[in-house]
């Protein structure tokens, strides 16, 4: 805790005092933390933000010989927060060319953490990012920006203009990122690039920026809810922590966070693996989903309930019913699942055998479709294995099929629905 007694007779050490003794009094105020200093009054905080400005000089020469003593204020003006505000113009003076890049990064880090008030100084972090700029400068920068919450014009170009750029450093363009999130700039590709990061990144570091960064979205953007609730089931603790930040910031419960997966599986490339991981809770939204309007919608919650196993048995009546599904993906997405489920070779056999007969194919209605169609659908008779002896003559006539790969999936199966020796 901040002693405040104290702090005055620390001020005018700073004053007046020897370089030995102001740097114990620095060392003993970086100690503290954000919330020991807000319990500080502020006429005493504004009094030590200026004190402590005066050891901020452009010109090394005009105080203290060591830049780490510049960087120490640098840091305890940072946790400070917005109270440092007295310092601003000192610290946006540390921005410029020529200033070491340990104090340029210090000070972008504060500047941020004095947010709003340090608009001021949002020209020179924008002059900062040139061709020359390193990148962990670059990275405090754009954090920098997003923090201090300013999203004028200036703002947004720099910052798109360093999302596109096409060569820089995954922690570069996930700062970036949560900047463009946090201050609602729309840019090519991000949401995409986030979302996929989010739920297929092997880095867990990668995974943590993209769920901060998706904190700050909307909820009704495509895929921002599916891949945090993703995320919700990461194997990295800290990351399924931020997935539940982001969804509470958007006022959204897990279950929530599941129907909303399941209502996005039209368009959405991550709702599938949301629903997958979510498990049995994501039975019910996708029994609804297998009436939704658009095909691929029913497919893919077909798809998922199939992956679920049994524990979507209570899903079983509702795919018995779109095995009449007018759409043959669907159909075919159903009968697999339902025998994954509930292994009805009864009701499912009849259906995949009767694909086996017909002539309807998935668009677009090409030799390849038809070829990977009638894959599947043999595949499928292939896992059930004796089961499906329904359609050993379906099947025999798929092995004088044109095509030499549906041959040999056909003789393939009738291998397993026909045991050796079983004539």
């Amino acid at each position: 805790m901040v002693d405040q007694s104290r702090l005055n007779k620390q001020m005018q050490v700073l004053k007046t005092g020897d370089e030995a003794t102001r740097r114990d009094v620095i060392h003993a105020l970086k100690q503290h933390e954000r919330a020991e200093w807000d319990v500080v009054s502020d006429d005493l905080v504004h009094s030590l933000a200026s004190v402590l400005a005066q050891h901020l000089p452009k010109n090394q020469a005009a105080g203290m010989k060591q830049p780490l003593f510049r960087q120490e204020v640098v840091t305890i003006l940072g946790n400070i927060g917005p109270r440092s505000e007295p310092a601003l113009p000192n610290l946006v003076e540390l921005l410029d060319q020529g200033i070491p890049d340990a104090i340029r990064e210090a000070v972008a880090t504060t500047l941020g953490k004095i947010g709003k008030e340090a608009r001021v100084g949002v020209d020179k972090l924008i002059a900062v990012l040139n061709s020359s700029c390193r990148i962990a400068l670059a990275d405090r920068v754009a954090r920098a920006l997003g923090d201090i919450g300013c999203a004028d014009q200036r703002v947004r170009t720099a910052l798109v203009n360093m999302w596109l750029l096409p060569v820089h450093s995954q922690s570069n363009q996930l700062q970036v990122a949560i900047a463009l999130c946090k201050l609602r700039i729309d840019a090519r590709g991000l949401l995409k690039s986030l979302t996929a990061t989010l739920v297929a990144n092997r880095d867990s570091s990668q995974r943590k920026g993209a769920a901060e960064a998706l904190a700050w979205c909307s909820k009704t953007d495509l895929d921002v809810v599916p891949a945090l609730t993703a995320a919700l089931c990461d194997d990295d603790e800290e990351v399924r922590r931020l997935a539940e930040v982001g969804l509470t910031q958007m006022r959204v419960s897990r279950p929530k966070a599941i129907q909303l997966s399941a209502m996005q599986l039209n368009e959405s490339v991550c709702a599938e693996t949301a629903l997958r991981r979510s498990g049995a809770a994501s039975v019910v939204p996708l029994i609804e989903a297998l009436k939704a309007p658009e095909p691929i919608a029913r497919e893919k919650a077909a798809r998922t309930l199939g992956a679920l196993g049994e524990v979507a048995l209570e899903a079983a009546p509702a795919l018995q019913k779109s095995l009449n599904d007018k759409h043959v993906q669907s159909r075919l997405a159903s009968a697999k699942a339902l025998w994954n489920i509930s292994k009805n070779a009864d009701a499912v056999v009849p259906v995949l055998t009767e694909m086996l007969r017909g002539k309807e194919f998935p668009e677009p209605d090409t030799a390849d479709s038809r070829r990977s169609f009638l894959q599947s659908v043999i595949e499928a008779l292939h896992r059930i294995g004796p089961s499906a002896k329904a359609a050993i003559p379906a099947l025999t006539r798929k092995t004088k099929d044109d095509n030499r790969l549906i041959r040999e999936s056909a003789v393939r199966a009738l291998k397993e629905i026909v045991p050796a020796g079983v004539a």
